[in-house]
């Protein structure tokens, strides 16, 4: 009961990381996750997914390939016409 009511008055102090979209590009970088299941077959998915991941700076969505990638670091950018990524903006 008790870590109920903590998280009751935690949950609504989390934040979640606000991403940059990109579209038509693809992240290149350490990749921490590749999820290819319907369960996050979608930008919203995928994003959703990777702000619920500590330490995530960016994702890639695949429309072709049905494809969420999560990275813990970006090395760069490139034109994809099948991707939508998102960074985290800087503050």
């Amino acid at each position: 009961m008790k870590k109920l009511l903590t998280m009751t008055f935690l949950l609504p102090l989390l934040t979640f990381a606000e991403y940059e979209m990109k579209t038509g590009m693809v992240i290149e970088g350490k990749i921490a996750s590749v999820k290819t299941s319907g369960k996050y077959a979608s930008f919203e998915k995928c994003k959703s997914y990777a702000e619920k991941r500590t330490g995530i700076k960016a994702f890639t969505f695949d429309s072709k390939k049905d494809k969420c990638t999560l990275f813990k670091s970006i090395r760069g950018i490139k034109e994809d016409i099948n991707s939508t990524s998102g960074m985290i903006k800087k503050s």
